[in-house]
């Protein structure tokens, strides 16, 4: 009789080890990326032997980063794009180049061929998405400056991958294809991607449309298969499922359907990301590690002294202060996930010695573990460098506002207070740049600590605004703690930017026709949301479903919104 449980062993274990991992994090005292990582070098089969990888194992760990991918494309609508062109090409490519070329000198010293140090270079060129956006993500730094340049050269990372993916092969003299193979690749590839954004443009929307009148179960699905089909189809064109996924979720971003698609997808995500983590820790082999301790150090300490240098420079020849170019190197001064993918083909073809390989192996596994360590310590570096300039910097808006570099089709926030930081934290996640004002300084140096564009100054003088770009600005949001100071601000931004559209928020009913009418361009009563928060939960009490409740308050949203008495044609 047989007596094999069919749960597996691993997956109990990686469950007890997800709620340790979580709890811990929970309570802010590592961070999930860290306790995965450890945790799976100590449940390894180089430890305890308790986490084996096998085919379910490394096939649910796959399915994490490709959700990963997709929830980092949600973020990502090709309309915002433009506002990361310069960091992607211009920040990603140098940081790429730079560190290829850069890397020959050390190939004598570290025991490879120079032959191997353009391959060896490019290898470590690359950062883990995975584990740099999840950190980005954690802190809330997505949306601050070096978090967007971070992001950034993570794309150009893993386009350059892919197109390595498909160059590599092609670059054996012993190879079976030629260059016209490579170019029917580069047509397939063509096809497959222009059917996918065809779909984009024109069948998305009716599908989804038509699964969320199908209920839970089969937009869910819709879902998944969206993903999943996408990926497939990059994976037969010769591309990454990684790379599918990420067109996946742009296609969708900037959707009304986008919000549900995280809301489903993240409890999942957390759990398969922290499994594709515990098999990284999994992979480094103690044993090797021991006997080539001096190897692997020296390859490791090369990797980071030479990929920091790189990023700390770019970030400097773009106009970066040294506080947020510490923050960028940290993050991303280590290996990634996608050089264990270019292992396969660049051995297959003799490009690198395996023996060698393996101890390069280990020194990226290693590194990617150490990333959340020293990303906390570029933090706290570039938090103690920048505030004994911080009292110089708010004096000096203008000079500081042209540091920030990102004074055009922004969002001006006048108020950082709580409605004021809720505002930025959602553009930051949509990736659209803002400057926020206010005449609090504890509310700006706490600010400033983060890395968000705040500053101090008073909100009634039409100079500060010309600093701030308000010609170029998409338009102004008010959200100042009374109805007398709205009004004179919005009556200043009016006869002085005509132009100008303002957002802002009333607090006495009674104002409201008068913001109106100098000009504000939409104003919610402060009631509203709250009102419609305790609606839900007496909806939720009386036994409505979810879907009804959210469909009754976007009903009665969209009714509130049609109250709002359009601009004047002056004024559009």
């Amino acid at each position: 009789m047989d007596t094999a449980s069919p749960i597996p062993l691993e997956l109990v274990v990686f469950l007890a080890t997800a709620v340790l991992v979580s709890v811990i994090a929970s309570r802010h005292l590592i961070s999930s990326v860290f306790g995965y990582l450890c945790a799976g070098i100590l449940l390894g089969p180089f430890a305890l032997n308790l986490l084996k990888e096998g085919p379910m194992t490394h096939a649910a760990a796959e399915f994490g980063v490709v959700f990963l991918l997709f929830t980092v494309g949600l973020h990502l609508p090709f309309s915002n794009l433009h506002v990361l062109k310069k960091y992607i090409f211009g920040m990603g490519f140098l940081q790429v180049f730079l560190t290829t070329i850069l890397y020959g000198p050390f190939a004598p010293v570290l025991g490879f061929r120079t032959s191997e140090a353009f391959i060896v270079g490019f290898i470590v060129a690359l950062s883990s998405t995975a584990i740099s956006f999840q950190i980005l993500e954690d802190k809330g730094d997505l949306g601050t400056r070096h978090g967007r340049a971070s992001f950034a050269i993570l794309i150009f990372q893993d386009l350059a991958a892919v197109v390595a993916l498909a160059v590599v092969p092609f670059l054996d003299p012993d190879t079976s294809g030629s260059w016209w193979d490579l170019g029917a690749t580069f047509l397939k590839i063509v096809s497959i991607l222009g059917a996918i954004f065809a779909f984009a443009r024109s069948g998305v929307k009716r599908v989804f449309h038509w699964a969320a009148l199908g209920g839970a179960e089969l937009f869910m699905a819709v879902t998944l298969l969206t993903i999943f089909g996408i990926a497939a189809l990059t994976h037969f064109a010769g591309l990454s499922v990684e790379l599918g996924a990420f067109l996946a979720g742009i296609m969708l971003a900037n959707s009304e359907y986008q919000h549900q698609m995280m809301a489903d997808i993240r409890p999942t995500k957390g759990i398969l990301v922290g499994l594709y983590f515990l098999t990284v820790g999994a992979s480094v082999d103690l044993n090797v590690l021991y006997t080539e301790t001096s190897s692997i150090l020296g390859l490791l300490g090369s990797i980071l002294i030479v990929k920091s240098a790189v990023l700390i420079m770019i970030g400097r020849i773009f106009g970066f202060r040294w506080s947020s170019s510490i923050q960028v190197a940290g993050l991303l001064a280590t290996g990634g996930e996608f050089a264990f993918v270019l292992f396969v083909p660049v051995i297959a073809h003799g490009f690198v010695d395996v023996a060698f390989q393996q101890k390069l192996f280990l020194a990226i596994a290693l590194s990617m573990a150490i990333t959340p360590i020293l990303a906390a310590l570029a933090k706290y570096i570039a938090e103690r460098f920048e505030r004994p300039k911080l009292i110089q910097e708010l004096k000096n808006k203008k000079a500081a506002l042209e540091e920030e570099n990102e004074t055009s089709n922004h969002v001006i926030i006048v108020g950082f207070g709580r409605s004021g930081r809720v505002i930025g934290a959602l553009l930051s996640d949509n990736l659209i740049p803002y400057v926020a004002i206010d005449r609090r300084m504890n509310r700006i140096a706490e600010a400033r600590a983060k890395g968000l564009p705040a500053f101090y100054g008073d909100a009634r003088s039409k100079e500060l605004y010309r600093d701030l770009g308000i010609e170029e600005a998409q338009f102004v949001v008010i959200t100042l703690g009374s109805d007398t100071s709205v009004t004179r601000v919005a009556s200043m931004i009016r006869r002085n930017f005509p132009n100008t559209r303002i957002f802002l928020q009333s607090y006495i009913p009674d104002t409201i026709d008068l913001l109106r009418g100098i000009g504000a361009h939409v104003v919610v009563p402060e009631t509203l949301e709250p009102g419609l928060q305790l609606a839900s939960v007496v909806l939720e009490n009386a036994n409505v479903t979810q879907n009804a409740i959210d469909q009754s308050l976007a009903r009665y949203r969209k009714k509130k919104a049609g109250e709002t008495k359009p601009l004047p044609s002056s004024y559009t």
